[in-house]
């Protein structure tokens, strides 16, 4: 009887230890940010308009990147061996971090990374040799897209087996190619919608099965007081956030505008928002996050004075909250950069931003390794859906500027990524890509 006893007890001892392991292993997860960070590659630069800037795939990182010099590069990590090498795509492409390429995994293991210049006259593409090696490729292909493009965004949907490229194309408008042969080639599809004279700046995720969301603005943020909009694509059909159908994507010509989707935000000239990221939760519902200018002035004077804000539909309505100090722009003529904001791909409760302010109060962010005020990374969570924020610093004192954080993950390795450096203008920059991992 004693011996069973013994037994008993040591294996409900055992058994705790594992649940107890088990229920600690997401912030076992999230507490990888000790030590210098890893760095990726020297030099390289990336926008925010192009996804997927990074994937992670049987343990190998892939980050995709525009050096200094104007080469389409991309960086392999492994997790296995911590070892990264980085190789050029296309030489000399354009000196531009707008020429920054887009990821995806091929239904055949093969990888597909494409790109295009800033106002570029064609859509590129290259096509992994092999199935799981990003280190051989086949030739640059091109197809025309009818105007001038920028920005690629890849997404496969396994409903139709349908392969799409978001870009911004005909008339500056958000547009969209297709292809049904994994990315071999490519048709164009049609225009999401219109707005006459300006430019939407438009962030896309996607569930993987059905649907891919997109939050948009009705213009750039420099030319007119942004709204900030949600929808969907099912079927090559367009939705609004209450699933309300409003067209099919069919050719050039619609008559669909922004206010034809679901606002999420209005602007005014206090108050002037930009989109930052876009992601899907465990529910499939989306969750947001954006900037906002609060001090616009003219051109070139304002910009001293950012939010950031973040936005969560719960199946019912937009949930919308200012949650930090997103700090001072990062130069003069672009008033409306920051540092960014990103959200957690695995926890809609996590997100990351740069900023060179502190989140909570909006006093600059003095660094001891310079005296002056430098962008640092911060983690932010919440436990209320939102409305309420806690901030833990990544890096700190930082003799460098860090900027523009990314996060990839495949559910079990993931990677925290940003741009480390001197950030001058988004022709002109000296950065290196840097970050932790975790497995």
């Amino acid at each position: 009887m004693s011996n069973f006893w013994y037994q008993s007890v040591a294996c409900l001892l055992f058994l705790c230890l594992i649940i107890v392991s088990c229920s600690d292993e997401p912030d076992r997860m999230y507490d990888m940010y000790e030590g210098d960070p890893i760095v990726f590659n020297p030099d390289g630069g990336w926008c925010w308009f192009q996804d997927e800037r990074a994937i992670i795939d049987e343990g190998k990182l892939l980050i995709g990147s525009v050096s200094s010099t104007g080469d389409i590069t991309l960086t392999h990590y492994n997790f296995e061996s911590a070892e990264s090498d980085t190789l050029t795509i296309h030489y000399q492409f354009q000196q531009n971090d707008h020429a920054q390429p887009a990821l995806i995994k091929r239904t055949d293991g093969r990888y597909l990374i494409n790109y295009s210049g800033h106002f570029g006259e064609y859509s590129k593409w290259r096509i992994s040799e092999e199935p799981g090696d990003p280190t051989r490729w086949g030739p640059v292909q091109q197809v025309d897209v009818g105007d001038l493009v920028t920005y690629s965004n890849l997404y496969h949907l396994q409903d139709n087996d349908r392969t799409y490229n978001f870009h911004r194309g005909i008339d500056w408008h958000p547009n969209v190619m297709v292809s049904d042969d994994d990315g071999d080639s490519w048709e164009y599809l049609g225009r999401l919608f219109i707005e006459e004279g300006e430019r939407p700046y438009p962030r896309y995720a996607s569930n993987g099965q059905s649907r891919i969301h997109f939050v948009t603005t009705n213009a750039h943020p420099r030319d007119f007081v942004n709204n900030i909009y949600h929808g969907y694509v099912e079927n090559d059909r367009l939705f609004n956030s209450e699933g309300t159908e409003i067209g099919a994507i069919d050719g050039a010509e619609t008559e669909r505008t922004t206010d034809d989707f679901t606002m999420i935000f209005e602007g005014d000239e206090e108050n002037i928002p930009w989109t930052s990221d876009i992601r899907i939760d465990a529910d499939g519902h989306p969750y947001i996050a954006y900037s906002v200018t609060k001090d616009r002035i003219r051109t070139g004077e304002g910009g001293m004075d950012h939010r950031y804000r973040y936005a969560r539909w719960d199946g019912e309505q937009w949930n919308d909250y200012e949650i930090a100090y997103a700090g001072t722009r990062l130069y003069a003529n672009e008033d409306e950069y920051t540092g960014l904001i990103v959200l957690d791909p695995d926890d809609p409760d996590i997100v990351y931003i740069s900023t060179d302010v502190q989140p909570e109060s909006g006093e600059p962010l003095i660094s001891e390794s310079t005296g002056e005020p430098q962008y640092e990374i911060f983690k932010g969570s919440t436990s209320d859906s939102g409305e309420n924020w806690n901030w833990e610093a990544i890096t700190e004192h930082s003799a460098e500027d860090n900027i523009r954080p990314y996060i990839t993950s495949d559910g079990s390795d993931r990677a925290l990524l940003w741009l480390r450096g001197e950030y001058r203008t988004y022709t002109d920059y000296s950065l290196e890509i840097v970050g932790y991992v975790s497995r």
